[in-house]
């Protein structure tokens, strides 16, 4: 089976197009809509994710008249729809008739009609009422040819994800006992003879309750996110079902790439994923521009889950409700950022939206077209890109990113670091890093799911892996013995898949593969260490790492002294090592991973590799590849709002402007190129890295 990183999406035809929602026009505007999306170059829309009041404006009375005329119209038009189970907003006749579905908070306080999300995705009869309501909508649309897929619910665990009512704790209580069978396996694995913690029965477990009175379990706080994302999947699954059983043909996705979701779980019955990106979430510290490094981990952490995928929301205005209002893009920003998507694995874009809503929450959530409806600079930049899109999308079809070096991703690492953070950085923010800094010397780089083949990847990235089990570690071990390097950081290999601290020497079951044991652990503020004679900062985490007797470790760094000088254990102590281990080699870091002290990580990664850049820019450049068997395309992505120079390129075509390249290529500001590179650059079979 193929894996999942390398994966395209089963589309026909690249898509674009908006989030659309006829419910809140008239039919003038409506008609006129239609005109313009197909000078727009409009393909697809989505609809009726928010519109369950409108398709079921009584129980059991539903009414398809707006969608069945607004769907065959575009149609009529060459554009598709995706629909959308209507489930992340319930009408109100349905949260009269069941108060009891409401979520629950932590405190106690249910959740109020008046907004979205409000509901209970464990309670059984709000489970049967969403299977319902998706019934009776591709039973409506199983014959329709202008609907291709569907999205599943909208965003889930966006706004909030954990519930505490009567329901969730029964199922809760009810998938332990499916886990362990004995309470006996459960109070082993959670080490409830801490704080006497013990029990006798599932049906004595509460939830872990943040902060009442005091720190939770770690072992059960895991295992309630555990079963927060596969209670959801439970969810999805059944509307998945009725989608599948009225027209097998239909393509199912969803939007969203939350907390507390397995992702590479949650995405096994679809068809492909999706995400939402609102590049503009990433102004923060004053920065001047977003963070293209925040859209890239986004993007990527939805590709790591199925592979190719489509953005359902792509930023086209300033967006904001009630309490802030995000930086307007500036002039080619929109559609800079919908080409990264696309450079990181997109196989269609949605703007949202089509028209910047009047009323409700959201009313300066910008579109495509303004509250007025009159065409200005959004509408024409989206026009160049659905220009763009119509020629070169086919081309883009069938492609996948190329990923040289992976940087892994599991959601339980996530988890476990979210139960006890202790301060550090999560892996998260560590995955970012990486990403920035390969992303910096435009090298193929991407993320990777722990459960995945790492067929292909020459090199792995792993920040904040604590738990670690044998399977993994030997499925570690072998990539690094065929050839391939591995980098970990600090607390790698420290606690069980139970959240448990292992009883051996860290890091747990790779001692052999790094050549070093971790003797001491702890913080001390401000830390650095020295590498080839240059000082790095660090976070506040450190480790002393001690080679194994007669093995082959190299120390690369070493810690220095507190500043101002004090007694510290750490001192000339091994900060960074290398380590030969079959074909390949480890690498370990005894901190976590920043901006600030990657340089000679990633240095090191390159001496002793054939790893090579794919073309020289400034860092404001962002450069990527996707290929298949016969075609190779180069993206170059100008984050900047000044001229930048790409060289080192190869003789080609610029699909954008279709003029030739040769050696380099320059982009004005917020610029990008596409460039089809020659046949003989096509994608070549993988081998392992060899060393130099």
């Amino acid at each position: 089976m193929t894996p999942r990183h390398l994966r395209p999406t089963p589309l026909k035809n690249f898509l674009f197009g908006a989030p659309y929602y006829p419910e809140h026009w008239n039919e003038a505007e409506r008609r006129l809509d239609r005109e313009r999306m197909q000078t727009a170059g409009v393909n697809v829309v989505r609809m009726a994710e928010f519109a369950w009041d409108c398709v079921e404006p009584e129980p059991g009375v539903f009414d398809f008249q707006l969608f069945d005329q607004t769907i065959e119209h575009l149609g009529q038009c060459g554009i598709q729809t995706i629909l959308c189970t209507p489930t992340a907003a319930p009408p109100r006749w349905l949260s009269l008739q069941h108060p009891e579905w409401m979520r629950v908070d932590q405190e106690g306080r249910s959740m109020r009609h008046g907004s979205r999300q409000h509901f209970c995705t464990n309670q059984p009869g709000f489970r049967k009422a969403s299977e319902r309501i998706t019934r009776a909508m591709t039973q409506h649309y199983a014959e329709n040819p202008h609907v291709i897929g569907w999205q599943t619910d909208n965003e889930f665990h966006c706004h909030i994800n954990e519930c505490y009512c009567s329901a969730c704790l029964q199922s809760f209580q009810e998938w332990l006992q499916t886990k362990y069978g004995q309470i006996g396996q459960l109070n082993a694995a959670w080490g409830s003879a801490f704080w006497a913690q013990s029990y006798r029965a599932f049906g004595e477990i509460p939830f872990p309750y943040p902060n009442r009175p005091t720190h939770a379990n770690p072992g059960q706080q895991l295992d309630y996110y555990r079963f927060l994302s596969d209670s959801l999947i439970a969810f999805q699954s059944g509307q998945i079902a009725e989608i599948r059983k009225a027209n097998p043909a239909w393509w199912v996705s969803h939007n969203g790439t939350f907390d507390h979701i397995d992702h590479w779980q949650f995405a096994e019955e679809l068809d492909f994923y999706g995400v939402d990106v609102y590049p503009g979430f990433s102004h923060g510290n004053n920065a001047p521009e977003p963070d293209p490094a925040w859209a890239s981990l986004k993007l990527e952490d939805c590709r790591s889950a199925r592979g190719n995928f489509v953005v359902f929301e792509q930023q086209a205005g300033a967006g904001g409700q009630h309490p802030y209002l995000l930086p307007t893009p500036r002039p080619g920003q929109m559609r800079l950022w919908a080409w990264q998507s696309i450079a990181h694995g997109a196989d269609g874009i949605l703007h949202f939206r089509w028209r910047t809503c009047r009323y409700g929450a959201e009313i300066y959530w910008n579109g495509i077209l303004d509250h007025d409806n009159v065409p200005r600079r959004r509408f024409e930049e989206f026009s160049k890109e659905g220009a763009e899109l119509r020629r070169i999308g086919p081309r883009i079809l069938g492609t996948v990113p190329q990923v040289d070096i992976g940087i892994l991703v599991e959601q339980d690492q996530d988890e476990a670091h979210q139960s006890m953070p202790l301060g550090q950085t999560a892996p998260w923010h560590q995955r970012k890093a990486v990403l920035r800094e390969l992303q910096v010397r435009h090298l193929a780089c991407g993320l990777v799911q722990a459960a995945d083949s790492f067929t292909g990847i020459r090199a792995l990235f792993m920040p904040g892996f604590a738990l670690m089990d044998l399977k993994l570690a030997s499925k570690l071990k072998e990539f690094v013995r065929q050839g391939g390097i591995l980098i970990a950081t600090a607390r790698t290999a420290t606690r069980t898949r139970d959240n448990q601290v292992s009883s051996e020497t860290a890091p747990c079951f790779l001692q052999e593969c790094f050549g070093l044991t971790v003797e001491e652990n702890g913080t001390h503020e401000p830390l650095r260490f020295t590498h080839a004679g240059k000082t790095y900062p660090t976070q506040s985490y450190y480790e002393i790492l001690q080679a194994l007797p007669g093995d082959q470790t190299e120390v690369l760094a070493t810690w220095n002294e507190l500043e101002p000088p004090a007694p510290h254990c750490a001192p000339g102590q091994a900060a960074l090592t290398v380590h030969p281990y079959g074909r390949g080699h480890a690498i370990y870091l005894g901190t976590s991973c920043s901006n600030e002290n990657l340089e000679p990580v990633i240095d090191q990664l390159m001496a002793i590799s054939t790893l090579q850049p794919l073309a020289k820019a400034n860092s404001t450049v962002q450069i990527a590849c996707r290929q298949a068997e016969t075609r190779r395309l180069l993206f170059l992505l100008n984050h900047s709002g000044s001229p930048q120079l790409v060289s080192g390129l190869p003789e080609c075509i610029n699909l954008v402007d279709q003029k030739k390249v040769s050696g380099e290529c320059q982009l004005s500001g917020y610029e990008l190129a596409v460039l089809d590179l020659p046949t003989g650059l096509a994608l070549k079979k993988s081998s392992r890295l060899s060393p130099r």
